[in-house]
């Protein structure tokens, strides 16, 4: 998830600066923010980008625009174990 400042410079950005489609966007009256999801593909198939658009922030430092990235798989629990089998440790307790 990135958060932006400005939603259609960002869509420009992404789609048509990149080529990617917008796949979806979602407004959240209550929590003030709009998402929307832009990619090369679905979501069923393609990793995509969340962009988030906080309505009432209007500026972002370097740094706290970055939400996270998210990964999906089928089975989490079986791919923590296979990262664990590689070394990792990061998904040790983290899986909810």
């Amino acid at each position: 998830m990135i958060r932006v400042n400005d939603l259609d410079e960002s869509l420009k950005f992404y789609c048509d600066g990149l080529g990617m489609k917008l796949l979806k966007e979602r407004e959240y009256e209550s929590g003030r923010f709009t998402n929307v999801f832009v990619g090369y593909g679905s979501e069923e198939t393609d990793a995509v980008i969340e962009l988030t658009y906080n309505w009432d922030t209007h500026s972002y430092d370097i740094g706290n625009g970055f939400g996270h990235i998210a990964l999906g798989v089928p089975d989490v629990y079986k791919a923590c174990a296979e990262f664990r089998a590689r070394g990792s440790r990061s998904c040790a307790n983290r899986v909810r």
